[in-house]
């Protein structure tokens, strides 16, 4: 595919913008094998980060999506096994979420796929060039969070 930006655009978010349609194509692509959406990865992503249990209203915030979204994206995941949902035995109104056995499973496999992404974006970034454009990276994000709502 041909790069669209002949000259320096006159705004970041036209880049910001491209960069981030690329990695999403680019993931999709790589995540076919595994019949898994970008945002179910992301998913089973943090589900793994977790180590354990999180309930789902923690997992809505994290994605910043509605909760109707996370309702599909773990209605799916637990049709592939990946996920398991639960009620809180503390709480009836809480529903709990945990990787099974397949969604640790993938994690492992998916990190070939992480490592492929990575060489893509980083190919002809020096060490100290990657270091930098992290820092400008972060800034940009810090710039656009909302305090108040976004959860990392």
């Amino acid at each position: 595919m041909k790069f669209c930006f002949e000259e320096r655009p006159e705004h970041f978010g036209a880049l910001f913008g491209y960069c981030d349609h690329q990695v999403h194509k680019l993931m999709g692509k790589l995540l076919k094998r595994y019949d898994v959406s970008p945002m179910q990865c992301r998913t089973l992503m943090y589900l793994h980060g977790t180590d354990g249990q999180v309930n789902q209203k923690t997992l809505e915030r994290h994605l910043m999506v509605k909760p109707s979204t996370v309702n599909g994206i773990v209605d799916r995941l637990e049709e592939k096994g990946m996920v398991r949902r639960s009620v809180s035995e503390w709480d009836g109104r809480c529903r709990l979420l945990s990787l099974t056995e397949e969604g640790r499973r993938f994690h492992d496999d998916f990190q070939d796929v992480l490592r492929q992404v990575n060489d893509r974006l980083e190919r002809g970034f020096s060490q100290e060039e990657k270091a930098v454009f992290t820092d400008f990276l972060l800034r940009a994000a810090r710039n656009l969070a909302d305090e108040e709502e976004t959860e990392c």
